[in-house]
């Protein structure tokens, strides 16, 4: 790989960022590690360049925080002032789980409440808006670059099984519904994140880059269905390895076992490493192209996927048979930052 190339991963001081950085790393490439904690970032760095001595690429803290749409806003602009290409960029970080009154720093513009749920505002809107404001640099990146090699991939989840139907609630003013089941809020954020890949990907389809969506970080839900004959890609393995042991676990509880949870999903969970072989393929694999790819759910660890038939519906026009969802989402996330853009 040369290292001319540029990368961005958010989440990247840890678990599947971590290990997709040191891959990326170890080929000689410019890596920014967008994240919080210039602490957790640095060392994170130190570890990197002490597990690769060999590498000639580089590895950059970029300051950012998704829960606050004002650092993603500046995290842009930092990152446009020291290169003149991007040529993937990775949403890989997010919060699971996270306390239903836990929000964003920024105010709900359509209700004036303060902030958003979490779970939304990291998850969803801050990684749309770093897409948003990074995609100019990417569609210049692609213009001299080979067809296909510039892309933005989303982080989904095999939770998605989980989320509301169509994936997530839309009110009568085409704004998201979140719950008060912070389980229920975590799958409908990551069901987003299809919905983002897929219409948003359209747009990048005319700047020749490519957008898909990862599923890489997941609760213990070890099995597909059998009776999934509305997708040709069933024929695949029934058991889903895409369970990966990091820290997104730390805020999940169930009744009677409390925060030890997360202590004995480690037990049965994957290798973090595991799932940036899936984030890697999503976002260099030569199988992937604009013509046949554009919103592609990869799954583990690394292939095309299918959606749940009616979260699949979002993702069309109801001209052309579906709900709509994907544009509605995406309209919505366009209010919500015009004031950063």
């Amino acid at each position: 790989m040369s290292a001319t190339k540029v990368f961005v991963i958010t989440g990247a001081n840890s678990g599947v960022g971590f290990e997709l950085a040191k891959i990326l790393y170890a080929a000689n490439a410019k890596v920014y590690l967008a994240g919080r904690s210039e602490k957790r970032v640095l060392e994170a760095i130190q570890l990197l360049q002490n597990d690769v001595p060999s590498s000639q690429g580089s590895l950059i803290w970029l300051p950012l925080d998704l829960a606050d749409l004002a650092s993603v806003k500046i995290a842009a602009e930092d990152f446009l002032s020291k290169e003149e290409r991007l040529d993937v960029l990775w949403n890989n970080a997010g919060v699971m789980c996270t306390p239903t009154t836990a929000k964003s720093e920024q105010v709900m513009f359509w209700t004036l409440s303060l902030g958003y749920d979490l779970q939304l505002g990291t998850n969803v809107l801050g990684p749309y808006l770093l897409t948003t404001l990074l995609y100019p640099i990417m569609k210049k990146t692609a213009d001299t670059s080979p067809l296909n090699s510039v892309r933005v991939c989303w982080a989904s989840s095999i939770t998605i099984e989980l989320a509301p139907n169509g994936g997530i609630g839309m009110d009568d003013f085409g704004s998201p519904v979140f719950s008060n089941n912070k389980l229920t809020n975590y799958c409908a954020s990551k069901a987003a994140n299809n919905m983002l890949a897929s219409e948003f990907g359209k747009k990048c389809r005319d700047g020749k880059v490519l957008s898909v969506v990862c599923e890489n970080k997941s609760l213990l839900l070890p099995f597909r269905s059998q009776s999934c004959s509305y997708a040709d890609t069933c024929s695949v393995k029934a058991f889903n390895p895409g369970n990966l042991n990091t820290g997104l676990t730390r805020y999940l509880t169930l009744p009677f076992l409390g925060s030890i949870v997360p202590r004995l999903m480690s037990l049965v969970l994957w290798p973090a490493r595991y799932g940036a072989y899936t984030e890697l393929y999503a976002g260099l694999s030569p199988d992937l192209t604009i013509e046949k790819h554009v919103g592609a759910f990869i799954w583990p660890w690394g292939h095309v996927g299918y959606l749940r038939p009616d979260i699949e519906s979002s993702l069309h026009s109801q001209e052309d048979g579906g709900s709509g969802k994907a544009a509605q989402l995406l309209k919505w996330c366009d209010r919500e930052i015009k004031d950063f853009i």
